[in-house]
């Protein structure tokens, strides 16, 4: 399998038990690239830091719902990763890029 970029980390949180969550810019283009795998599904991703450094991790697709900055009637649904990263004591920052380096099966999860 061909490495293919799945997003540049524009933001990112930690979900404490479970990982660090990260988004892209939402738009279409970005949104496209993670919605060709099922919600969950896990991947085996290397990050790409700035200075070049690379990180091995394994990430699943999730979903994200959130208020409309604009108008809070109105609710925005966005895919993100969810990534597994060993020992990293802090955030990835904004900028790095997440690709893919296959897509695990589901044996391969645990």
């Amino acid at each position: 399998m061909n490495p293919e970029k799945l997003l540049t980390i524009e933001s990112g949180f930690v979900l404490t038990g479970l990982g660090v969550l990260v988004r892209d810019i939402p738009d279409e283009a970005a949104q496209q690239r993670l919605r060709q795998f099922a919600l969950h599904s896990a991947l085996a991703v290397v990050l790409v830091f700035a200075d070049g450094t690379e990180l091995t991790a394994t990430a699943s697709v999730e979903e994200i719902t959130r208020a409309s900055p604009t108008n809070t009637q109105v609710t925005l649904t966005e895919y993100a990763l969810l990534l597994q990263l060993p020992d990293l004591p802090e955030l990835p920052p904004a900028g790095t890029e997440v690709w893919l380096t296959n897509q695990l099966t589901p044996s391969e999860w645990l």
